[in-house]
């Protein structure tokens, strides 16, 4: 589902995946397929090829896969809030 680099993530979402990004997680850039992505109410739709740097929020951020093809994306983290949050926060997918 998703392989852990020093300095990025890669998450695989098939079609009716959906996943809960830690707050530690702020960019995201879409390798394969369309995202929809959720936090703080406002919507965003990036497809292959596009990034984003989600706003600083006190909420998490949900991505989901908009096509049948699965969706692939790399996430960069802030290793200084990663680490404090290491135990509290988990890589989540919901089916």
């Amino acid at each position: 589902m998703f392989e852990r680099n020093s300095q990025f993530t890669a998450i695989k979402l098939e079609n009716n995946q959906v996943f809960r990004l830690p707050k530690a997680y702020r960019d995201v850039q879409v390798l394969s397929g369309t995202a929809w992505i959720t936090i703080d109410k406002q919507d965003i739709i990036l497809k292959s090829g596009e990034k984003v740097s989600l706003p600083l929020s006190k909420n998490f951020a949900v991505i989901s896969a908009l096509s049948k093809s699965p969706l692939i994306l790399e996430v960069l983290t802030d290793e200084k809030k990663a680490i404090t949050n290491q135990f509290t926060e988990r890589l989540t997918v919901v089916r």
